[in-house]
């Protein structure tokens, strides 16, 4: 039996390329005619000061809807759809945003599916929903809407928590963190996240979590157990790497003028990820993700279902390519 070998190779850190940055361009925010559906204007208008983009309005009318969501009326007909498109088109437009609206008025019975198929038709570089409900985003995992988008589309989705009709605040973080692991996987996310920080005048956090002997996974409980201090050597050993790895990745985002910098905390993954958004309240979290595999995250599927239930932050979900 041997303790666990450092699986962060701190060479291994890529260069940005500029030419392929993530722009933003054109942003798509699905709307059901509810106030708390609106709270994803309140970032995406923001996004689409930064990079001079389109925001897509879309109204999915639903097959056999309910005729009320969220405690308000749902829009079921075409006509009333168009007219609430294009009221909220215009207080858009007012602020000096530029505005495209459509209604899917053919109903169909997979709202989901239909929302990732515009994002394709309609070239969009960034879907944003609106999560809502009494879990928020701790629910976003099992059933919703927005789960079910991510697990179609191959777009990056960000998710906006919006608690009730009140929420208005403008989005104006402070911080982007990106969660790594040392893997190409997680590494997906970072022209995105460089590219937010970037253009929203953001810092960029780049946050690698390395467990201590008391919180290595399952799998090397039992080596750590047996073998407490070969493990902690190779779990320091590790940290150390974390470092220079993380170094390497700063200072590539710091070539293209992105204020960075890296993080190693030490702890188990989840607690230390949402002490993190909890003391950064004012940030973006952005998590690479197998979204056709059903949120399967950069470095362990639990890992990423628990922190999507625990944190307030709006998360950007990156498709892992395939």
């Amino acid at each position: 039996m041997s303790p666990p070998a450092p699986p962060i190779d701190p060479g291994a850190a890529p260069p940005l390329d500029p030419a392929g940055a993530p722009t933003f361009s054109r942003l798509l925010v699905p709307l059901d005619g509810s106030r708390m559906a609106e709270g994803a204007l309140s970032v995406a208008a923001p996004i689409a000061e930064a990079y001079g983009a389109t925001i897509v309005l879309l109204h999915v009318i639903e097959r056999r809807a309910s005729p009320r969501r969220h405690g308000e009326h749902h829009l079921t007909r075409r006509d009333e759809a168009e007219a609430y498109l294009a009221q909220v088109a215009s207080g858009l437009e007012a602020a000096g945003r530029r505005v495209e609206r459509h209604t899917h008025a053919v109903p169909v019975g997979d709202v989901a599916k239909s929302i990732a198929a515009h994002a394709d038709e309609h070239a969009i570089d960034l879907i944003v929903l609106s999560t809502h409900g009494e879990g928020g985003l701790r629910d976003v995992l099992w059933g919703s809407i927005a789960q079910q988008v991510v697990e179609h589309t191959t777009r990056p989705v960000l998710l906006a928590r919006s608690e009730d009709e009140t929420d208005s605040a403008p989005f104006t973080p402070q911080t982007i963190m990106l969660s790594l692991d040392g893997t190409a996987a997680a590494e997906a996310a970072l022209p995105h996240a460089a590219s937010l920080a970037r253009g929203l005048h953001a810092v960029l956090r780049l946050v690698l979590v390395v467990p201590t002997l008391e919180t290595v996974a399952a799998e090397e409980r039992a080596t750590a157990t047996f073998l407490p201090g070969a493990s902690r050597v190779l779990l320091d050993v590790q940290e150390t790497q974390a470092a220079a790895y993380l170094e390497r990745l700063t200072a590539a985002a710091q070539a293209l003028d992105v204020a960075a910098r890296g993080e190693v905390r030490r702890g188990e993954a989840v607690s230390e990820l949402a002490t993190d958004t909890g003391e950064h309240a004012d940030g973006l979290v952005v998590i690479a993700t197998h979204g056709r595999t059903g949120l399967q995250a950069i470095w362990n599927h639990s890992v990423a279902a628990r922190l999507l239930k625990r944190t307030q932050a709006p998360i950007l979900l990156v498709p892992i390519p395939e």
